[in-house]
């Protein structure tokens, strides 16, 4: 097995870990929360994370056998700019506006984290991608972390601002 290899399974390996914690984070989240929506936005994130994990593990079982990566069409969609950083201010500055006491915007807290972290990981693979069905998937996983963000985001700010839940 050649190093390229070995380092994109290293890679791949991280991915599946974060995605891995992050079905069973929001699954317990959709357990905890008291409120429907709440539930939904939880369960559907849980989804789409074993999603992502199902992908990954096609890839690290291509690349483990044939040693080459496979082009997944599911993987394939709106791409985010990934020079921006995901927090503009830096993570400082979401904790530091964090005055929230509730088990929601904790949660909610939790999961901004988790996606950033996630967007993060998958921004680096981008830029260190040599294989274009690798960059692809990565720019893939990483604009989904990117949405994610942005549900959680609205959410958060609406029950901050406004008491509940975002329609």
């Amino acid at each position: 097995m050649t190093s390229q290899i070995e380092g994109a399974l290293k890679a791949l390996l991280e991915g599946k870990s974060l995605e891995q914690q992050g079905v069973a984070f929001y699954r317990e989240a959709a357990e905890k929360t008291k409120s429907e929506k709440g539930k939904e936005i939880f369960r559907s994130l849980a989804q789409d994370e074993a999603m992502h994990l199902r992908l990954i593990q096609r890839q690290i079982d291509a690349l483990s056998a044939q040693g080459k990566w496979v082009e997944l069409p599911e993987a394939v969609g709106e791409k985010v700019d990934l020079s921006e950083a995901i927090f503009p201010q830096g993570r400082g500055g979401l904790k530091e506006a964090i005055k929230g006491d509730t088990t929601d915007t904790e949660a909610l807290i939790l999961a901004l984290e988790f996606e950033s972290k996630g967007y993060d990981m998958y921004r680096r693979e981008v830029k260190a991608a040599t294989d274009p069905t690798a960059r692809e998937m990565y720019e893939f996983l990483a604009s989904q972390e990117w949405l994610h963000f942005d549900l959680l985001m609205l959410n958060y700010e609406s029950l901050v601002n406004l008491g509940g839940w975002a329609d």
